[in-house]
Formats: C-alpha cells, sequence, structure tokens
C-alpha cells in the first residue's frame, strides 16, 4: 500500500511540474557480451577462470525539467537513475541495486551569474576535468574512477551544493562541497567529518581542451587507532587534449593523491594515461596506456607493491545517430599490494554481496562487444 501511495504521489508530482515546465526524457541502454579473467597473485583458488557474461554497460534514464522565472533566470531539476545490472533484472554483482534518482539528481537555478546546484551531483573535480581521456568510457574497459588506475579522485557527491561559472571567454569554473551528515564516531571515541570540496577549471579553444582539479576529502579514522588517523585525502589532477585537423585525437593527465595522517609518514602517489583517438567516417579507433605509480611513504609494505598499469584498445561503429556498436580489450597488471579493476569489476571474493573484492595482485582483463542505444 505505501509503494502504490509512493508511486501515485510521485506521478502526481511530476504531472503538476510538466504542466508549467519543459520536461525531457532521456537516457540509453546499453549491453556487452565479454570474456573476463583474473589471476596473478599466486593463489589459483582465488584465480578468476575465463568466464562470459552478459554486462550492463552503465545503462541510465533520466527525466529534467526547467522553467524560466526571468528573462536571464532559470530554474531547472534532473532525476537520474542507474539501470544498474538491468540484465540481471537490476541487481550487479556486488548486489547493488537498481533505486530512484541514484545517479546525477538535483535541483537549480542559473542564470548570466552561473549555475547554483543542490543534490547529488557529479563534483566539480570529476565533471570538469572530463575531456575525452577516458578511452572506453561508460564500458567494462573504463580507465577512470576511484577504483581504477586513473581518475581516482573522481566521486559523485551526496548532500551537496555546486556552481558553475558562465563561460568567460573560453573558461568554465566549478566549485562543490559535500556535506558528511553522517560524522560517524571512530572506535578512538573522535567524530569523524568526511566532508569534500572540490575545485576545477577548463579551458577550450577549438581543437585544444585544457584543465586542472583539485579535490580533499576530510578526516577517516581508518583503525580506530589514533597514531593511524587520516585526517585528509587531497588529489591533484592536470589534463590535456587535442584534435588534429584529420580527427586524431591526442590526450594526456597526471594526477596525484596525498595522504595526511595525524602522525607518521604522509603516502603519495601519482597517476598518468596517455590517450589516442582516430575517426575514420562512421568508425572511431581507440587506445589508452595509464599507471598507478609507486606509494611512496607507504606505511605498510614496500612502495612499487601498489603499482598498476593498464592498456584499453577499442573501437566504436555509429551505426545511426541514436545506435551505436563498440568493441574492446583491456588488461590491468596489478602489483601484490594493489587490487585495481575494470569499469565493470572482475571479483574474485564475496560476489554478490557488498563485500565483493578483487584479490590483491590478482591481474583483471577483458574483451568484448556490446551495444548502446541512446534516447
Amino acid at each position: 500500500m505505501q509503494k502504490k501511495l509512493l508511486a501515485s504521489l510521485v506521478t502526481l508530482s511530476l504531472t503538476s511540474f510538466a504542466a508549467h515546465a519543459e520536461i525531457t526524457w532521456y537516457g540509453f541502454l546499453s549491453a556487452g557480451v565479454e570474456s573476463v579473467k583474473a589471476s596473478g597473485n599466486g593463489d589459483f583458488k582465488k584465480d578468476v577462470p575465463s568466464t562470459g557474461r552478459v554486462t550492463d554497460q552503465s545503462s541510465r534514464l533520466g527525466v529534467k525539467g526547467s522553467t524560466k522565472v526571468e528573462d536571464d533566470v532559470t530554474v531547472y531539476g534532473q532525476i537520474e537513475t542507474s539501470l544498474r545490472g538491468f540484465d540481471q533484472t537490476g541487481t550487479n554483482d556486488k548486489g547493488e541495486t537498481a533505486t530512484l534518482a541514484s545517479r546525477n539528481s538535483f535541483v537549480g537555478i542559473g542564470g548570466n551569474f552561473g549555475k547554483f546546484e543542490l543534490g547529488q551531483k557529479d563534483s566539480a573535480y570529476k565533471a570538469l576535468t572530463d575531456i575525452g581521456l577516458d578511452a572506453m568510457s561508460n564500458t567494462t574497459a573504463s580507465s577512470h574512477g576511484s577504483s581504477n588506475t586513473f581518475s581516482r579522485g573522481e566521486a559523485r557527491l551526496k548532500n551537496s551544493v555546486h556552481y558553475l561559472s558562465p563561460n568567460l571567454s573560453g573558461f568554465d569554473l566549478g566549485a562543490s562541497y559535500g556535506f558528511d551528515e553522517a560524522r560517524t564516531l571512530a572506535a578512538n571515541g573522535t567524530r569523524q567529518k568526511n566532508d569534500r570540496f572540490s575545485l576545477a577549471g577548463k579551458y577550450k579553444a577549438e581543437a585544444l581542451q585544457v584543465a586542472a582539479g583539485y579535490d580533499r576529502q576530510g578526516s577517516k579514522n581508518d583503525s580506530g587507532n589514533t597514531a593511524k588517523e587520516l585526517n585528509s585525502t587531497v588529489y591533484t589532477k592536470l589534463v590535456a587534449s587535442y584534435t588534429l585537423p584529420g580527427g586524431t585525437f591526442i590526450g594526456a593527465g597526471i594526477e596525484q593523491a596525498k595522504m595526511d595522517y595525524a602522525t607518521g609518514k604522509d603516502p603519495k602517489q601519482t597517476a598518468t594515461t596517455l590517450t589516442l583517438g582516430q575517426t575514420i567516417g562512421k568508425t572511431t579507433l581507440r587506445a589508452s596506456y595509464s599507471t598507478l605509480g609507486a606509494l611512496k611513504n607507504t606505511r605498510s609494505g614496500n612502495d612499487s607493491d601498489y603499482k598498476a598499469k593498464q592498456w584499453v584498445i577499442g573501437a566504436t561503429y555509429d551505426i545511426y545517430k541514436q545506435t551505436q556498436l563498440y568493441a574492446y580489450a583491456t588488461k590491468i597488471k596489478n602489483e601484490k599490494s594493489q587490487n585495481a579493476n575494470l569499469g565493470n569489476p572482475v571479483y574474485d571474493t564475496g560476489l554478490g554481496t557488498s563485500a565483493a573484492s578483487l584479490t590483491k595482485g590478482n591481474d583483471p582483463q577483458a574483451f568484448g562487444a556490446g551495444i548502446r542505444y541512446t534516447f
């Protein structure tokens, strides 16, 4: 009964909103058939043998609307939902289900002063530094994300406020702040403050794009031991790309993570990526190589044990303006204390639960093909 009532209220609200605003439904369905495996850490019991699977490739559904309240002021909103694991009736390999407003969902006001937005949304660090360096974005072969090999500082912030400037002679500037409303009590009796602050800027002039970002995540007591209390983790990133007249795309980026502990050593790690692309008619060929460097000043093991590297090759073919075919192959080489994973992860423990993970030192790889329909 409660579910029916909630559905009725949501429908009524959207109907009322639609009467006064321009409403657009959008999204895409994308699925791939692929072969995945993981091995290399020396424990054959943790190997994932070559396994075929059909995988949701970041499918989503959204609705957005806007209303002009003054000549230069517009109020707008968006609700976007991941169709996570639609190939498995809405549940992915980690046991996560598709829920309403799981992606960028917010309300905002915009004008010649820029845009202010409240809700759940990609941080400025993620949004403004995305200039196409992820060769096979939204597929298993993606290399960008917090558990991947590059752009590990990107995040979608809950309970957040955002500002995006108007375009200023090719420059876009943005800032985000995500509140920690839980303030979890750590084992040592202190309150955590896992707030998050992001700043980023992007410059675009015809074929050239350059972007930089700064992201700071607040304290997190990782063990309850005050001697290991993590005060903050700071990410900085610089990326650039250029598209030549013949359709050749060249891009590169560097990102550094630095962890500030209350006492002891402060580890830091640098990641790099190089991306190439070539468009020929309706076909685009893509390749990238990313590295996750040594964890300098590590607090456990050897610095080089935390390295990883990933190569990606792929291609897309536009059948029609709404339909695209794609194919890819990728492999990550993890050192013994690293477990960087794929865009659609390969798990060797805890499959189907929130604890699903890849054993450190295992090397995930995948090759496959899929189709994306955009609406």
